[in-house]
């Protein structure tokens, strides 16, 4: 799950009574880090995020020119390019699920799935996103599948709204959150990027049911119980 617009907002939590509200850390850690590691990189990822909202290629040489500084000296602040588009889009996808934590009211189960539903449409209709997508498709499919700052960045953010419905009484997880989070996170990607794998398009809101039932599975037995 990725990538939106504009600059980062933050989110306005303490005044929602809904998914807003401000999320703590997870408990249980084990995810790569997926931030920049210090100032000079940070620099570099915000410069690029402002490539990125424009639609623009991010060219390596062309940044270290808008910088100030050698290709020599980008390399050693940022890694590689790879890692700098998986940042750039880790940051993208934490502003669109920010911003789609602010609209919603519903808590619990339900409250999560509205923010998936809300989020995952958001990011398939950001332009940025589809113009890197249509100019490398095979790169994004790589950054965006793999366990790596996006997928990372998108199981913390999952995490911390299941965590902090756990602790208001509204949800209570079957398996650890950090499992639970990356799961659905790998979930979704399947269904949001499955024409991009060859496969045809699929509907989120077969993703947005199986995700119900791994947030509620004794409801679904109660449910199919009913049914039979």
């Amino acid at each position: 799950m990725s990538a939106a617009q504009t600059a980062p907002a933050r989110s306005r939590a303490a005044k929602t009574p809904g998914l807003a509200a401000k999320t703590p850390g997870l408990a249980e850690g084990g995810l790569e880090d997926d931030r920049p590691r210090n100032t000079a990189e940070a620099e570099v990822v915000k410069a690029a995020v402002r490539r990125y909202t424009r639609g623009e290629a991010i060219d390596m040489s062309d940044l270290a020119v808008e910088l100030g500084v050698g290709r020599a000296t980008l390399y050693r602040r940022v890694g590689n390019r790879d890692r700098l588009l998986g940042l750039v889009l880790a940051d993208r996808t934490e502003y669109s699920f920010r911003r789609a934590q602010r609209d919603i009211r519903e808590t619990g189960v339900p409250g999560i799935v509205a923010l998936l539903n809300r989020f995952m449409t958001d990011v398939l209709d950001a332009e940025p996103l589809k113009i890197f997508v249509q100019r490398e498709p095979l790169l994004f499919i790589r950054l965006a599948t793999s366990m790596g700052p996006i997928e990372t960045r998108s199981a913390r953010l999952l995490g911390e709204v299941m965590a902090t419905e756990q602790a208001a009484g509204r949800f209570t997880p079957w398996l650890p959150i950090p499992v639970l989070a990356e799961a659905i996170v790998r979930l979704g990607d399947a269904f949001m990027y499955a024409h991009l794998l060859g496969g045809p398009r699929r509907d989120l809101r077969t993703s947005l049911d199986v995700t119900s039932l791994l947030l509620d599975p004794a409801a679904a037995r109660e449910a199919a119980a009913r049914v039979g």
